[in-house]
């Protein structure tokens, strides 16, 4: 019988969990970035409510899909070159994570996550659902969208010409 190892993908022994929170909290810091520019949280609130869905859920969504995004690249980095996951997270392009999001097939999202918690998981649940459920491809379309708008409109109001994670942890200029 082999060890249990040899069992896990590829990419869930190459990747440590840190770098899965890490991406958690860039996406959350990018989400907060968004929600300092004036009017841009209600107007997402409101195509969320155009789109039929609930605004919590989407946003829980959008939130989970950015995620997913950002632990892409950083798999495409595996073997991770740097071990400190927020330097690695924090030097990834916006550009580069809208293009993950939005450009790919969105099965690839879900290659090589590691072990999640409970809550983690069942958010991702619910993508891979938006993603085999052909029912769901219109509101998936939609929050891929959502996700390029935010990242956009982040990215906009930086300094850098192409700003990466790190910037908008800097940032407070987005008012």
């Amino acid at each position: 019988m082999l060890p249990l190892i040899f069992l896990q993908p590829v990419y869930a022994r190459l990747v440590p969990v840190d770098f899965w929170t890490a991406c958690v909290r860039a996406s959350d810091r990018l989400m907060e970035a968004v929600d300092r520019i004036p009017g841009e949280r209600s107007d997402r609130y409101e195509r969320y409510r155009s789109w039929s869905m609930n605004p919590a859920t989407a946003e829980g969504l959008l939130k989970t899909l950015l995620t997913l995004g950002i632990h892409a690249l950083v798999l495409e980095a595996a073997p991770v070159e740097h071990h400190d996951s927020e330097w690695t997270v924090g030097r990834l392009p916006l550009a580069d994570i809208e293009e993950s999001v939005t450009k790919r097939p969105s099965h690839e999202l879900l290659a090589g996550l590691p072990r999640l918690g409970e809550s983690d998981q069942l958010r991702v649940n619910a993508v891979k659902v938006l993603i085999y459920d052909n029912a769901s491809a219109l509101h998936l379309a939609r929050l891929c969208q959502m996700v390029r708008i935010t990242l956009l409109n982040v990215a906009a109001r930086l300094p850098a010409t192409e700003p990466t994670c790190q910037d908008v942890r800097n940032e407070s200029e987005l008012e």
